[in-house]
């Protein structure tokens, strides 16, 4: 019999189950995506449904390829600062608003924290107040998760998601001045709860729908991206990682206190590790590595029909053709402000291929990690050498170097390329009493497999192109659209 953790990765365009055993090897997954849904610009809900279909169907799928005897917990991870509202029999008053969402812009004037969920909150307060009245609990991706999942009578949460709402940076609680200055009364939250703790266990409904035993444990995980740094074991002052998936998300350890940033509409935010009483700062340009899929969907047909007939993996095969391109893809540059619909190409000329394309928008990916990688480095007070490295980009080689040559540091790739499934494991097994601290954990099941140093003739090229990527993008970022509303 071997102790095995069942994580869920509740993510933003799909969700995935995941197992592993105590020395944090994976056992089996399943993946899923949500179903796409066309909405306006601007507008970015999703139906919690659609969250758990997907967890019931990948664990449906990976508990085949194992004894559910010997499944000790339950665990997840998730996308953050995504929130709607629940009446009092656990209904779905409001679909969740989720982080992309644009139309309430938080106020940092009233506030210097950015917190997004209550943005959220406000514009269903403001334009749907009939839905609002009736509301009972606020609710984040987890809070509806775990609702699921243990009981319709349980509603919490954790501080990496308590952060975006409004939660006290001193005490950890919900605070009653914020409360009242923007009129979200204390009891509509969730509970808040450690990352670690026990909340619950499987109700007998939850686990027939997941093919698993009732009564199993469930621990209580974490935002996605502080559950990355704890599976890349990114937990003491001055460590850093880096994730590309959706986003690009740089993250770098401060220490025992939020850190204190310069003056300046600087897109940097201090955040709660998944560790109580640790900090971390984080920087993120959303839409890096789903451009990658947006270049494969709408350009690469043939390609994908190809590896759909050989059993091949498109995007690995769509990298090989980036290798052979020279560094700085000949003076192409993407400028990845597509969330904002400011997407720019620098440079493009009739020498350049779909293979230029290709390597300039994987560059882009680390151009924009290294401009908040310098910029966390001089708020935290100290440079990295090493920077360990998770998300899908990490399954190139060729993706992984161009990282190392642009930001010139070592970087780390681990052996699960899913950091915050590997965190959420960690915390299951900690949780279970399987490990006696999270370092002991981390020690047993964390590994890294590959290590790329940068190329010093690529980093001369590349010192260029960083040069030139920050002033381009802020400027790109504050100017309106040159097409408008078109």
């Amino acid at each position: 019999m071997s102790d095995l953790i069942v994580v869920f990765d509740i993510g933003t365009i799909g969700a995935r189950t995941i197992i592993f055993d105590i020395n944090g090897k994976e056992i089996a997954r399943a993946y899923e995506e949500y179903p796409l849904e066309k909405q306006p610009v601007g507008i970015s809900e999703q139906d919690p449904m659609i969250w758990w279909n997907a967890v019931k169907n990948t664990c449906n799928i990976a508990v085949k390829n194992v004894n559910p005897n010997d499944i000790v917990g339950v665990c997840a991870s998730f996308q953050r600062a995504t929130a709607g509202i629940i009446g009092k029999k656990g209904e779905v008053l409001h679909p969740a608003l989720t982080w992309m969402d644009e139309r309430e812009v938080f106020d940092t004037t009233i506030d210097e924290d950015l917190r997004i969920t209550v943005s959220k909150i406000l514009w269903i307060k403001n334009h749907k107040p009939d839905l609002y009245n009736q509301t009972y609990k606020i609710f984040f991706t987890d809070t509806y998760i775990y609702m699921k999942l243990c009981g319709k009578d349980l509603f919490v949460t954790d501080h990496t998601n308590g952060i975006q709402g409004i939660m006290s940076k001193e005490t950890f609680e919900w605070d009653p001045k914020l409360a009242e200055l923007y009129g979200i009364p204390i009891e509509l939250w969730p509970e808040l709860h450690i990352p670690g703790e026990i909340i619950g266990e499987l109700s007998s409904e939850a686990a027939g729908n997941l093919g698993l035993k009732s009564n199993v444990p469930v621990v209580l995980g974490g935002g996605d991206q502080q559950s990355a740094a704890l599976g890349l074991g990114v937990i003491e002052k001055g460590q850093a990682k880096v994730t590309t998936g959706t986003v690009t998300c740089v993250d770098y350890v401060t220490g025992t206190e939020p850190a204190k940033l310069p003056p300046g509409d600087i897109p940097i935010f201090p955040l709660p590790h998944v560790i109580k009483g640790k900090w971390i700062i984080e920087g993120a340009i959303p839409g890096t590595g789903m451009a990658f899929k947006w270049f494969k969907d709408n350009f690469s047909q043939l390609q994908i029909k190809e590896c759909e007939e050989k059993h091949l993996n498109v995007y690995a095969e769509l990298a090989k053709e980036a290798e052979g391109i020279k560094p700085g893809s000949e003076g192409l540059l993407f400028v990845p402000l597509y969330i904002l619909k400011k997407g720019t190409i620098h440079g493009l000329g009739w020498n350049h291929t779909r293979a230029h394309m290709i390597r300039a928008i994987m560059e882009s990916a680390a151009l924009s990690a290294q401009m908040y990688m310098g910029m966390l480095e001089a708020i935290g007070g100290a440079k990295v050498s090493e920077v360990k490295s998770d998300g899908g980009a990490m399954n190139s080689d060729v993706w992984a170097q161009i990282f190392a040559d642009i930001m010139s540091k070592k970087i780390l790739v681990p052996e699960n390329r899913d950091g915050a499934a590997m965190g959420a494991a960690i915390l299951g097994f900690y949780g279970c009493k399987k490990y006696n601290s999270l370092n002991d954990a981390i020690e047993k099941m964390v590994r890294f497999e590959k290590e790329f140093n940068p190329i010093k003739d690529n980093v001369k090229i590349y010192k260029k192109l960083n040069r030139l990527f920050m002033p381009t993008l802020l400027d790109i970022y504050q100017k309106k659209r040159v097409t408008k509303d078109l």
